[in-house]
């Protein structure tokens, strides 16, 4: 049979198989079109999402950063407060012990004074005082 005389006698058949399979090639391309599309409008709003989740984590982590910022520099403050009342309550305390200290000395030297009889300042008078050591002269006895 010839090809000529088969598609005469089955022309209807052969344009409608071609007419199929045209419509079938352009419908799968416009649905992979569509595919495609709709697949790259889903990996968008995926991305546009985990960029809004990753902003709103950032400003979630700024605001407790900020309040944790805020609530050490309140703790400063007040150490800062109680190492003033440190201070000034070590100068009291230094300005007791020096009292102390001379009071302490005073009283040594007033025990001292009572036990011995002689006071302390004149007890190093007499003991500083040295005696002229005496010079045999030979000018004298002749």
């Amino acid at each position: 049979m010839d090809t000529i005389t088969f598609l005469a006698e089955h022309s209807t058949a052969v344009w409608a198989l071609l007419s199929g399979l045209l419509s079938g090639m352009g419908g799968f391309l416009i649905r992979f079109r569509s595919i495609n599309a709709s697949v790259e409008r889903t990996r968008l709003k995926a991305a546009a999402d985990a960029a809004a989740a990753e902003q709103a984590e950032r400003a979630a982590f700024r605001a407790t950063l900020l309040a944790e910022i805020t609530a050490m520099r309140q703790l400063i403050k007040e150490c800062e407060i109680d190492r003033d009342s440190l201070r000034e309550r070590l100068a009291s305390a230094e300005a007791q012990i020096l009292v102390l200290k001379a009071s302490n000395e005073i009283m040594e030297k007033w025990v001292t004074f009572f036990r011995d009889g002689v006071s302390p300042q004149a007890a190093a008078i007499i003991g500083n005082v040295r005696r002229a050591p005496a010079v045999a002269d030979d000018s004298l006895i002749s």
